[in-house]
């Protein structure tokens, strides 16, 4: 699977709820790992970003190499990015998991939890240059199926 949908819109809940046992990747989780801190803001502005995103390729290319059944918990917001991801898994059943657009007031409510619970908030602005930036995803991606939640 790969999860599409901007920060808060509960992409990581539903991978806990639906697929507990299941690998992910998460470039968020990267951050923390090579921060070597659970304070997200703080390892986001001071994590080497190039770093992070050669352990993303790499385990990307490793999950597919082993044949792994995995789900990327990452925003994946444009065709170029899933596109870049997609290259990998060739010949694997692909399926987008696109998450609804919220309303500012719950992106708010849930910005508010996640600052206290993980230490780790999304201005709105960036949230809104997101969805700015949202293309649905397609079948000529690569994806066998597309789901809306």
């Amino acid at each position: 699977f790969i999860l599409i949908g901007v920060p808060m819109s509960g992409k990581s809940t539903w991978v806990r709820e639906n697929y507990p046992n299941t690998k992910v990747i998460s470039r968020d989780d990267i951050v923390l790992e090579v921060h070597g801190s659970n304070d997200y803001n703080k390892a986001f502005k001071e994590v080497n970003h190039k770093e992070v995103d050669k352990i993303l390729n790499d385990r990307l290319s490793t999950a597919s190499k082993l044949n792994e059944n995995i789900i990327i918990d990452m925003t994946n917001m444009t065709s170029k990015r899933r596109i870049s991801t997609l290259r990998y898994f060739t010949n694997f059943y692909k399926e987008a998991i696109v998450f609804p657009v919220l309303s500012n007031e719950e992106y708010d409510r849930r910005n508010k939890i996640r600052t206290i619970n993980e230490n780790k908030s999304i201005p709105m602005g960036i949230i809104k240059s997101m969805l700015d930036s949202y293309q649905e995803p397609t079948r000529e991606e690569g994806f066998d199926k597309i789901t809306l939640l």
